[in-house]
């Protein structure tokens, strides 16, 4: 962290967050994602953190209907999130 004055203008990232639906986890770790106006999206890998991948593959095995939600900031993009919107 830096420590400027008040006086001092500081400069920050824009970053956004949207919810995507889970449509399909491809073998080599990419997931297909459905956005607001029914394209996909097929060019985020799944996440890293053990925790949060375990739930997605675990819900997705399980034929649950899944939103996973997306940061992105400085052209990066990662699923940070997951939430249950009940079975298919």
């Amino acid at each position: 962290e830096d420590i400027v004055p008040s006086s001092h203008n500081c400069d920050v990232p824009h970053v956004t967050r949207t919810d995507y639906q889970l449509i399909d986890i491809s073998e080599d770790g990419f997931v297909s994602l459905l956005t607001e106006n029914g394209n996909t999206k097929d060019d985020l890998r799944l996440p890293t953190d053990e925790n949060l991948l375990t739930q997605i593959k675990d819900g997705f095995a399980e034929g649950k209907d899944l939103v996973v939600t997306v940061m992105s900031s400085m052209g990066e993009e990662q699923i940070c999130a997951l939430k249950d919107i009940g079975p298919k």
